[in-house]
């Protein structure tokens, strides 16, 4: 059934403008990104789900991913995805998911606060 299914969708065209509609959506979350937060704070590519932040000497990645947790952001460190050695002072960002552009554009204006600010200080919500 599944195997139909997908050859039905290529033939029709359906899933290439899945693709396509799923790429477009992608590229504009990642233009927010680019808005939102300070340039060269992020590394990432326009069509990836993902960023990632590489943290000022002040932060570690574990105090940063606390802070974001208190705007009800997760952010994934870069201890999940370090194979050997010492990992690196970062966090991974998803820009997808079922978030709309919207809450996505409110959580980055917090990342870029909280990117802003230091471990010790109290940056409050309005």
């Amino acid at each position: 059934m599944s195997a139909a299914l997908a050859t039905e969708w290529i033939e029709s065209g359906v899933g290439a403008r899945w693709l396509e509609a799923i790429r477009n959506e992608t590229r504009a979350r990642y233009a927010l990104v680019g808005e939102w937060l300070p340039q060269g704070s992020f590394r990432g590519q326009p069509d990836a789900f993902h960023i990632w932040i590489p943290l000022a000497s002040h932060w570690s990645r574990a105090a940063f991913a606390h802070r974001l947790g208190s705007f009800d952001i997760s952010v994934v460190p870069s201890d999940a995805f370090t194979v050997s050695g010492q990992a690196p002072e970062a966090v991974r960002v998803c820009l997808g998911g079922t978030i709309s552009r919207e809450s996505l554009a409110v959580a980055l204006g917090d990342i870029a606060q909280t990117l802003q600010s230091r471990p010790d200080q109290h940056i409050g919500v309005i």
